[in-house]
């Protein structure tokens, strides 16, 4: 027992050294433009990030458990670069729905253009998650790779597993920066007074969005 709590506070600690990482970081522009183009305050960019970041949280305690279920075998599939090269594409091109829906605005005249807007751009919730867990499936970060690694070695045990990923989770998605990105992020579209200027702004943020998401597309095919 004991020796397991003193696993769980080295995975907790390793999440929170890899959360306060540059690592983080690459998620940063994505939360922040995505708020800066749709939330109306610091409260819905902050709620953004926490679905982001619990989506995270899940999809690390799933590998977890997966981890001590089948052993290295996950490992190896996670370390092939064509795994992570389509999860990655995946990732972008939702970003540049993203971006593209938020540049066109809220009223496109496209039935499509509609739809897509009610299930993605005005749904925060659903967006989030699913991008969270895309980030959070395909693990960049090395430390975490060695966690996985040491689950499918020493533990082989599902539970054991889950709570490795979970504790490490808690301190790599929870607590992070980006909570103080996605709130900050919320309060910009405030600076511009005028609903015209307002309107340009969003448009702004999501041309910015889709640039960055087509960035990241070339990453995943380069």
């Amino acid at each position: 027992m004991e020796q397991m709590t003193a696993t769980m506070g080295a995975m907790f600690i390793t999440g929170l050294t890899v959360g306060m990482s540059s690592c983080v970081f690459a998620c940063a522009p994505v939360i922040a433009l995505y708020v800066a183009g749709t939330s109306d305050g610091w409260r819905s960019g902050l709620r953004a990030t926490v679905v982001f970041s619990l989506a995270r949280l899940s999809a690390y305690t799933l590998l977890g458990a997966l981890a001590g279920g089948i052993g290295m075998t996950l490992v190896t599939n996670l370390q092939q670069q064509a795994l992570a090269s389509w999860v990655q594409f995946g990732a972008a091109v939702f970003v540049i729905l993203l971006g593209t829906l938020i540049a066109i605005g809220h009223h496109p005249h496209i039935r499509l253009c509609h739809y897509l807007n009610r299930h993605t751009v005005q749904n925060t919730t659903l967006s989030m998650a699913l991008l969270g867990f895309l980030v959070g499936i395909v693990p960049y970060c090395a430390p975490f790779l060695g966690i996985l690694t040491y689950i499918a070695f020493s533990l082989g045990n599902v539970s054991l597993g889950a709570m490795c990923g979970l504790a490490f989770g808690l301190g790599a998605a929870l607590i992070t920066p980006l909570l103080v990105v996605g709130p900050a992020a919320g309060l910009l579209p405030r600076v511009f007074k005028t609903p015209v200027l307002l309107q340009v702004f969003r448009h702004a943020s999501g041309g910015i969005l889709l640039l960055f998401g087509i960035r990241m597309v070339l990453n995943a095919v380069l």
